[in-house]
């Protein structure tokens, strides 16, 4: 009934203006008098505009759009440039042009009123509020045209489908959270082992907490100044990046997280592999360049938590069933995940295994009681919040 009603109001609105001009013209007829037809003229400007108003073919109005950037970093605003034109000359007045997105957006969009004029083009640009990561769809550029007092208003949907993906948020990283020191246990140690299979492939300046072993020595002995060792990983391949798609309040965070460390990864040339796990899940066997990294970007984007079976790893994938060392990042944990994530990873010998919390937030019994069967798994488990992203060796450890 409303797309009807809505179709039906420029009608109904000139039936009422054909209603006041002719209850006007009555008056003026049948009363007589200047002041009666002074009221009929001055009424009939108004109503005659509104009549030639719903006459004109506002189909007449094409419209482009041309959006900043396709990709947009997190929390960065969407700026676009709507171009309208038209074939025909009428003096249309107050015109008001929104931008319609999908429900999914969840962010007011905006809109602009004018006059137009006798002009043929308008151009209006426009930025939104920050938005959220995930991938947003503008479905076209909707007109409104008014008469001076409103009684006549017409309507129409221009469609121009456009979509642009907010990335995931990225946190600086001093380095890959892959080496773990000694005390942290056997698992972590193997896992060291893994990252410790390199070669060097230049030199950088040293900054504070590199090891000692990554010191140039050869360097520091003609310069005087402290250099480290770029290493390029021989094993990237036994090395794999887990997202856990099961439904959390620090998804968000998860997501920034593995996003982080993925990019701290291609920047230091350490590849290594990538799975998502729930039914939006994807594997990347190696992510190691930027259009391997981009890829991973775009997915992260549009990545969405799976309530029923979030540990599971997408359809024909069997990396997470052959992969020996891994680096999981998951939210709050629980026995229940670890004993179904644990049968998904038959092969799993060592790794790490990343709890995200909420600001503020420490484990619980629970989470205590599902990392120790973790950490009997191989895994050396800590407990982080997104402030410690830059440097999660900080994070709590489980004991």
């Amino acid at each position: 009934m409303k797309p009807f009603l809505r179709k039906a109001d420029p009608l109904f609105r000139l039936i009422g203006i054909i209603v006041v001009l002719a209850g006007a013209f009555a008056y003026a007829r049948f009363q007589g008098g200047a002041v009666s037809w002074t009221v009929f003229y001055m009424v009939l400007p108004f109503g005659l505009y509104g009549i030639f108003l719903y006459i004109y073919p506002l189909r007449a109005v094409t419209a482009e759009r041309e959006v900043g950037r396709r990709e947009i970093p997190y929390g960065s605003p969407l700026r676009s440039t709507v171009r309208l034109q038209r074939r025909f000359m009428f003096p249309l007045l107050y015109i008001s042009v929104k931008e319609v997105a999908q429900s999914a957006t969840q962010i007011p969009m905006p809109s602009t009123l004018f006059v137009w004029g006798f002009r043929r083009r308008k151009e209006w640009t426009y930025e939104t509020a920050p938005l959220k990561r995930g991938e947003h769809v503008l479905e076209g550029i909707e007109i409104e045209a008014a008469d001076f007092f409103g009684w006549m208003r017409k309507r129409r949907f221009i469609p121009l489908r456009q979509s642009v993906t907010v990335l995931p948020k990225v946190t600086d990283m001093r380095e890959v959270p892959s080496a773990a020191s000694e005390e942290r246990g056997s698992a972590a140690a193997s896992f060291a082992s893994v990252k410790e299979s390199s070669v060097a492939t230049g030199i950088r300046d040293y900054q504070p907490g590199d090891r000692l072993s990554r010191i140039h020595w050869p360097a520091f002995a003609r310069t005087g100044e402290l250099h480290s060792k770029e290493l390029e990983d021989r094993r990237a391949q036994d090395l794999l990046l887990v997202l856990d798609g099961s439904p959390s309040p620090q998804f968000e965070e998860q997501v920034g997280f593995a996003a982080s460390i993925l990019k701290k990864s291609v920047e230091t040339h350490s590849a290594a592999g990538f799975l998502s796990l729930g039914e939006s899940g994807m594997s990347i066997p190696r992510v190691e360049g930027p259009d391997s990294l981009r890829s991973a970007m775009l997915h992260l984007a549009r990545f969405s938590p799976t309530p029923a079976g979030g540990h599971l790893p997408p359809a024909g994938s069997r990396s997470l069933a052959a992969a020996r060392t891994m680096t999981v990042i998951t939210g709050p944990l629980t026995e229940a995940w670890v004993a179904a994530f644990l049968r998904e990873a038959r092969q799993v010998s060592g790794g790490i295994l990343f709890s995200v919390l909420g600001k503020g937030e420490h484990p619980g019994r629970g989470a205590l009681e599902a990392a120790r069967a973790a950490i009997a798994a191989g895994f050396d488990v800590r407990f982080i919040t997104e402030r410690e992203f830059g440097e999660p060796e900080r994070g709590e450890m489980g004991r």
